[in-house]
């Protein structure tokens, strides 16, 4: 258990909030997801001055895609940044109703703003897919975890020109690559990071939450669906662009490693078959990757959520890293992989909800319930 209370900060344009927006901060929700861009929200109460105006609407200091920090801490543990956004949306509800009038201001990751803000023609000749991200990243400061991508097309294919926003175009490539495309912060250093890359959900855990354990309890509440037909294998074709010869693919079983002893998949007797519909890959490779990523993942399948006591686990949950869960029985503890979590701050505390997912169940026995950072939050 952390030393100290818990606390944070909020940087506007990299200075600290101003103490009257401080002194009205009734609440901050942050959500960080690897399946979509991360947004914050901050919420305000506003009171009249003794001119009739609301007192924080005569600074204008949330303009569009004014940089906004927001960190968390724990005991005597750094602050941990849990997103770096731009601000997109700012909304004032006026009310009769005493203190009941509001500020709310909402912002989003690079990916939703920076990143989307404008569409102008570039041409990539001769690169793969990875540097092309990579160089994309730069242009935004954005440091870049990037891997290799494989090779799927030809030097000629990939001479293309973009005519979409950067995300638009690298949602693309990540697309067809089977590869996770995020930013997310460095939690200590605070710099936004690109991630382009398969599912990290061979990583060491980040950490262990226990539920209904006694004194060992951090997870208030922990929820596990199966949406047990939902495993399959595809078996689908394409057509070559060039010889209009169709392309196979057969991706019987995924090929990530199982999180648990039984994989969803192998559960199933007999097993389902996909058959997908053409699309548009230019080479047999590109087929068979993108047959494999619809096997990868519909066999994650189980499907986890939960709110965790944050002042117990002293850190932040982080998406895009496995977590192990016990207490919930054989079937459902072990390895899940944290898709996203949900960050409330506000004078009642700090909570955090998270949503997982895993394509096995029960516990293979090599499982470590050991939270090596638990004595240092």
């Amino acid at each position: 258990m952390p030393l100290l209370p818990s606390f944070f900060t909020v940087q506007v344009a990299f200075a600290p909030l101003p103490p009257p927006f401080m002194f009205a901060l009734r609440q901050i929700e942050v959500e960080c997801s690897i399946e979509r861009a991360s947004i914050f929200r901050l919420h305000f109460d506003l009171s009249r001055t003794m001119l009739g105006d609301w007192d924080l609407l005569q600074f204008d200091i949330f303009r569009p895609l004014v940089p906004i920090r927001i960190s968390v801490a724990f005991g005597l543990g750094l602050p941990q940044t849990l997103i770096n956004g731009y601000v997109r949306d700012v909304e004032v509800k006026n009310s009769n109703q005493p203190g009941a009038s509001t500020l709310d201001v909402v912002g989003l990751d690079a990916t939703a703003t920076l990143m989307n803000h404008i569409q102008q023609p570039m041409t990539w000749p001769n690169l793969p897919d990875s540097e092309v991200v990579r160089t994309i990243f730069a242009k935004y400061a954005i440091l870049p975890f990037v891997l290799p991508t494989p090779p799927l097309r030809t030097m000629v294919d990939v001479t293309t020109t973009q005519r979409v926003p950067d995300i638009r175009y690298v949602k693309q490539l990540a697309e067809r690559n089977a590869y996770e495309l995020y930013v997310q912060p460095d939690p200590l250093a605070g710099m936004d990071v690109g991630h382009f890359h398969p599912p990290q959900t061979v990583m060491p855990p980040q950490g262990v939450l226990s539920v209904d354990l006694g004194i060992e309890t951090n997870l208030l509440d922990f929820n596990v669906s199966n949406d047990t037909l939902r495993p399959t294998s595809v078996a689908k074709a394409s057509i070559d662009p060039l010889t209009k010869a169709p392309i196979p693919a057969i991706a019987p079983t995924p090929i990530e490693p199982p999180m648990g002893l039984e994989p969803t998949l192998a559960r199933i007797i007999p097993p389902p078959i996909s058959r997908p519909g053409p699309s548009d890959a230019a080479s047999p490779a590109e087929v068979q990757v993108r047959a494999q990523a619809e096997v990868n993942a519909a066999s994650r399948s189980v499907r986890g959520s939960g709110e965790v006591d944050s002042l117990k686990y002293g850190r932040p949950v982080r998406p895009g890293l496995p977590v192990l869960i016990r207490g919930a029985g054989r079937q459902h503890s072990g390895l899940y992989y944290v898709t996203e979590v949900t960050h409330t701050i506000s004078e009642d505390g700090y909570s955090q909800n998270f949503q997982a997912s895993r394509n096995a169940v029960g516990l293979t026995g090599a499982e470590i319930f050991v939270d090596p950072l638990a004595a240092i939050a």
